[in-house]
């Protein structure tokens, strides 16, 4: 049992980091274009 509850806190940990980074690299490219709007006027 408590080999699972470890294994289920590196699975919690991993799609934490993958949401971490899925969100900033959203904020990211809306930056990059919000920045290209900008000088592109």
């Amino acid at each position: 049992m408590i080999e699972f509850a470890k294994l289920g806190m590196h699975v919690l940990t991993f799609l934490f980091f993958v949401g971490l980074a899925g969100s900033s690299v959203v904020v990211v490219i809306s930056f990059v274009e919000d920045l290209a709007e900008l000088l592109g006027d």
